[in-house]
């Protein structure tokens, strides 16, 4: 226990006598007993309104002088020096192990660092995760200089003391995640120069200082995600030149300053998903050359500024679901010439730009689905040859071009269930041939002989993907390639013809009565389908 620890508690007992006393003449001078706003004269509203903000201040600074005098208070343990200390670790409540310099008190139900333990001077590795300390003294990793991994994970820490890293020359992953920190002193990591990967997620941080990092020049991960930051101001990651990976997703950041980013040029994955960002800055990525990966899911975006990501020539993955776009600007995915998955369901999109995506077009995984999209024209997917998987389930489309399929040769995966699909146009599927699975159920289908071109077409592809010789072969029910193939297009009319499954129908059935208005017109059906049919209600394959 360190010298004046008597001292100390009577002074942090103080203190606590001190915030209770403050709060309670508050209360007495401010709260009514019945309604508090009969009590309040709009006279003071102003005042009371001051009163209010300073009792915070005041609250805030002594519970942070609490906090730390807690830390003041708190016991350390025995830092050995020779050469026996090894054998002597072991005797302590924690484990030891001599082969690898490491001392693990994870799970040890441990409320403070026990004092009995003999720590050797030239340990590497110290785990004291997932106990319930919840503060440490400054001299707790004292002279620890060849340390090189610190785990304070899954406790209860609310502060730390400003040099309780000042020994940690050689660190190089420090994780504090999993804690109650509210707040960082902007030189806690400055004698720790060899940090390369700084955990300090699931915390209670709102802000970060702007010179944290002013000596981690070699960090190469940062992770604040699930704290409550709202702000950071734009010199909070100066210097980081190294960083690859910067993780501020579940925070609460409404707006970003346009430089924040500007020395992340070697950063590859920056995850701001879950946030509250409404507007970007013009420039705000344009200094990350180096980008892979942008996940901005779960934002309030109402849109997309034209060429924000044409710095971005490395980018793979854009992750922009589930914000509140209604409109993409036809530059908006302009220079992202090595994106494979691009990401938008979840939005209120309407419509789509013919040529929208013609930087794109080393794209193979466009997500669309929950929009409200009702029309897709022929150019919207222009240049996609290496699209593979489209999403467009749960939107609100009507009508598709016959020709919207012309330039995603290669599709393979095809979502469309869920929309307002009556039928689809005579030749938009048969540039499809590696297609694998289409899904169509959930849509009105209007089964008349506007329905035959799909109705062929699905049950020729049906029989080769599944290698059957009729539909009559396959339990449809339970086959899983029958969903994936349009075993779920159940039609919505007309009279009879509602409640049947369209693979079922033949052409006859579809077109009956139709066939003589029919003669002069071009058929929907493609004419190597058109002596395709199945006969009877078992599904044999016929001639017309």
């Amino acid at each position: 226990m360190p010298r004046g620890s008597s001292l100390v508690r009577m002074l942090a007992t103080f203190l606590r006598i001190l915030h209770l006393f403050t709060l309670l003449l508050y209360c007495e001078a401010s709260v009514c007993p019945q309604n508090w706003n009969t009590c309040i004269d709009p006279d003071l509203s102003h005042s009371s309104k001051s009163s209010d903000i300073l009792l915070e201040d005041i609250e805030s600074r002594l519970s942070s002088l609490e906090r730390r005098l807690r830390a003041v208070e708190q016991p350390v343990w025995q830092i050995g020096t020779s050469h026996e200390d090894w054998e002597i670790c072991a005797e302590g409540p924690c484990k030891c192990v001599p082969e690898t310099k490491s001392l693990s008190c994870w799970r040890y139900g441990l409320l403070d660092v026990p004092p009995s333990q003999v720590v050797p001077n030239d340990i590497l590795k110290l785990d004291l995760g997932s106990n319930q300390m919840t503060a440490l003294h400054r001299d707790t990793f004292l002279d620890m200089t060849q340390l090189n991994q610190l785990d304070l994970s899954g406790n209860y820490i609310e502060h730390l003391p400003l040099n309780l890293f000042f020994s940690l020359h050689s660190v190089v992953h420090l994780r504090i995640s999993k804690n109650f920190l509210r707040e960082l002193h902007q030189n806690q990591f400055v004698k720790v120069r060899n940090l390369r990967i700084l955990d300090v997620s699931s915390n209670r941080l709102q802000t970060l200082p702007e010179s944290l990092f002013i000596a981690n020049s070699v960090l190469v991960l940062l992770d604040f995600s699930n704290n409550l930051i709202s702000y950071l101001p734009s010199g909070t990651f100066h210097g980081l030149k190294t960083l690859e990976e910067l993780l501020l997703s579940h925070n609460r950041l409404s707006t970003l300053q346009s430089g924040v980013f500007r020395d992340l040029v070697n950063t590859k994955c920056l995850k701001l998903d879950d946030n509250r960002l409404k507007k970007l800055p013009a420039d705000i990525f344009h200094q990350q050359i180096s980008l892979e990966e942008l996940n901005l899911r779960g934002n309030l975006l109402t849109e997309i500024p034209d060429n924000l990501f044409s710095s971005l020539e490395r980018l793979l993955t854009l992750e922009l679901s589930s914000n509140r776009l209604t409109h993409i600007r036809p530059l908006a995915f302009d220079g992202l010439v090595a994106l494979k998955e691009l990401q938008l369901g979840q939005n209120y999109i309407k419509t789509l730009t013919p040529g929208l995506f013609d930087s794109a077009n080393s794209l193979e995984r466009l997500i669309l689905y929950a929009n409200n999209i009702e029309v897709l024209s022929k150019n919207t997917f222009r240049g996609l040859n290496n699209l593979t998987s489209l999403f467009l389930h749960s939107n609100r489309l009507r009508l598709l071009h016959p020709d919207l399929f012309k330039d995603t040769p290669n599709l393979r995966k095809l979502l469309l269930e869920a929309n307002y699909l009556s039928y689809l146009p005579a030749k938009i599927l048969d540039g499809l041939l590696t297609i694998r699975q289409l899904r169509l159920e959930r849509n009105p289908w209007h089964c008349d002989c506007s329905a035959a071109y799909l109705a062929t077409w699905l049950q020729r592809r049906y029989l080769t993907i599944t290698n059957s010789s009729s539909i009559g072969e396959i339990n449809i029910g339970d086959n899983s390639k029958s969903w994936e193939f349009g075993a779920g297009v159940i039609c919505r009319g007309p009279g009879a013809m509602g409640g049947k499954l369209l693979l079922r129908l033949t052409f006859h059935e579809l077109c009956e009565g139709q066939w003589a208005s029919m003669k002069g017109l071009v058929p929907r059906v493609p004419k190597d389908l058109l002596g395709i049919s199945l006969s009877n209600a078992l599904g044999k394959v016929a001639e017309v």
